[in-house]
């Protein structure tokens, strides 16, 4: 069963005003859990505003939003609403401009304050979060102020994760960063998922970033979902994404020339790996 399910969702900006518009319209989709999602759109397709109703952020104009099967706005339901912000934590773009607390461990220690925990359960919580994105025990009780940018950002997502939720949903989670940095976090997100076996859901412009580590795929347009499925799916609709202004990555565009030029070589090659990989095959194995 989905534990996260949007059901002809619809948001609207500027309501009764002659700018009224849908930033949404029509949106039906739904996460399993163990899901780990790409969520793609050109700058002002709706994604930002979608991933705001997984938890209650917005409330739709139209449409429902189910979280474990339960209408998170239906009159018993909607008084509890902080109770969904635990279940699906959302972690903004540059989450790092968001933090707010005087030292490391009170930052990443805030959510679980909030939920009512005991002392000992907060204290378990945050020291795992911290460990799992690498941040050392002798920085806990520094101001997270002083900083590097990468560290920052771990910090923000462990603070989302110290509220072990069920949904993860981390907006462009990797801009702004260094190849490095990048990296990191897309291994931190790739290992948070297989260790939890949570649902996690990842908005990004990079769709090489996407197909790296995610197993569906969201494109958003204009307010409406575009296509939903497997990284294969999609991406093989590749006329159609550019036509959306979106691109497949460029290795695969490689690819695709060098099938069109006579070459039997796989054209589902979306990563730089897979696209090393696939040239040793075509040599044989043979090292290059």
């Amino acid at each position: 069963m989905a534990f996260l399910v949007c059901e002809n969702l619809e948001y609207l900006y500027s309501v009764g005003t002659p700018f009224e518009t849908a930033a949404i319209s029509g949106v039906n989709f739904s996460a399993e859990t163990g899901d780990l999602i790409g969520i793609i759109g050109h700058t002002g397709s709706g994604k930002s505003t979608l991933i705001q109703h997984f938890n209650g952020l917005l409330q739709p104009h139209g449409g429902k939003v189910f979280v474990d099967g339960k209408d998170i706005w239906s009159k018993e339901n909607k008084k509890n609403i902080r109770k969904v912000r635990f279940a699906v934590g959302l972690c903004f773009q540059y989450p790092e401009y968001q933090i707010f607390e005087e030292s490391v461990y009170k930052e990443i220690a805030f959510g679980p304050k909030q939920m009512g925990l005991d002392s000992e359960e907060i204290d378990r919580r945050v020291r795992s979060s911290a460990e799992f994105v690498g941040i050392r025990d002798d920085i806990m009780d520094k101001s997270p102020f002083d900083l590097s940018g990468g560290q920052k950002r771990r910090v923000a997502i462990a603070s989302i994760i110290a509220m072990e939720p069920k949904v993860l949903v981390l907006d462009e989670p990797c801009a702004g960063l260094d190849p490095k940095g990048r990296k990191i976090i897309l291994r931190l997100i790739r290992e948070y998922q297989h260790k939890m076996g949570n649902t996690v859901i990842l908005v990004s412009h990079s769709m090489e970033d996407v197909a790296r580590i995610c197993n569906k795929v969201l494109v958003m347009n204009n307010g409406k979902v575009a296509m939903y499925g497997t990284v294969d799916e999609v991406y093989s609709h590749g006329d159609e994404l550019k036509a959306m202004g979106l691109n497949v990555p460029e290795i695969t565009d490689i690819f695709l020339k060098l099938r069109a030029s006579g070459i039997d070589c796989r054209t589902n090659i979306y990563t730089v790996e897979q696209g090393v990989n696939e040239i040793k095959r075509l040599f044989g194995g043979a090292a290059l």
